[in-house]
């Protein structure tokens, strides 16, 4: 599927994102391709009714992620039948319809087959049919990430070990304006965990249409739009938060409190 939709598209970053994987796992896909065509940004056909870049993002993504091909229409301002009839074209999976019986015993051997190793990195799909308590010390690919970023949750609580790349993630899915509960969908963690990370990491509000999908892209040009940067704080090393590059804090806000907190004065 990912030579297929490649020698379409010839967009690396295109295709990885359609398909959630990671854009080495294209990368290598491709390489042993001898006449593979040269990679290139995708740009619309010049015609009326052509799909441009970001309507195929969200079209693959969606689909993999199980949405209906009605609200997928609805999202791109398309008709079902359009959806459908681009599904196909670009030899994306079809949708296969199963008795209640069939989808749980599917069900059941998927949760079979996952890993008991609990070393063993579960795919998003396999720690996602697994119970709050199964995943504590487990660790999970993020659904829809380029970077394959993993999570790992604590041996002792529902809590998972935030690192750098999953922080800056977090950041990037808020600046690309993607749908909080979305958000912590990918994650496999809750929305109060997820808020409780945002406010850590000290994320402006954004004003405008929550997504469900998540455009890497989109953050990029928003944050160099309203210059945002991730800044270590000036009194504690290794605290590092969002602000604004120019006029923007120096000090965060986390250490204001703590040291608010500890002499009992005001923030």
């Amino acid at each position: 599927m990912i030579r297929a939709l490649y020698a379409r598209l010839r967009d690396e970053v295109l295709v990885a994102t359609m398909l959630t994987l990671t854009v080495q796992e294209v990368k290598e896909s491709v390489a042993q391709w001898a006449d593979r065509p040269q990679n290139v940004f995708y740009e619309a056909p010049a015609r009326r009714g052509a799909w441009t870049r970001t309507q195929l993002l969200i079209l693959g993504q969606r689909w993999l992620c199980g949405d209906k091909t009605a609200d997928i229409a609805e999202m791109l301002g398309r008709s079902a039948g359009s959806v459908r009839a681009k599904r196909k074209q670009l030899g994306l999976p079809p949708r296969i319809r199963l008795s209640k019986i069939q989808a749980e015993t599917i069900l059941a051997e998927k949760r079979s087959a996952i890993p008991a190793d609990p070393e063993a990195v579960l795919t998003w799909e396999q720690a996602s049919l697994l119970p709050h308590e199964a995943r504590r010390g487990r660790t999970w690919l993020v659904r829809n990430s380029l970077n394959r970023l993993t999570l790992t949750g604590h041996k002792g609580g529902d809590k998972v070990r935030w690192h750098e790349a999953a922080n800056i993630e977090i950041a990037y899915r808020h600046f690309a304006f993607q749908n909080p509960r979305e958000i912590a969908r990918d994650f496999l963690i809750s929305e109060s965990a997820l808020k409780s990370q945002s406010c850590w990491e000290q994320l402006p509000p954004r004003r405008g249409a929550k997504v469900p999908w998540f455009i890497h892209a989109r953050a990029e040009y928003y944050i160099g739009e309203h210059q945002y940067i991730r800044r270590e704080c000036l009194c504690k090393s290794g605290c590092f938060f969002w602000t604004t590059r120019k006029g923007g804090d120096r000090v965060s806000r986390r250490y204001r409190r703590s040291i608010a907190a500890t002499h009992g004065i005001a923030a």
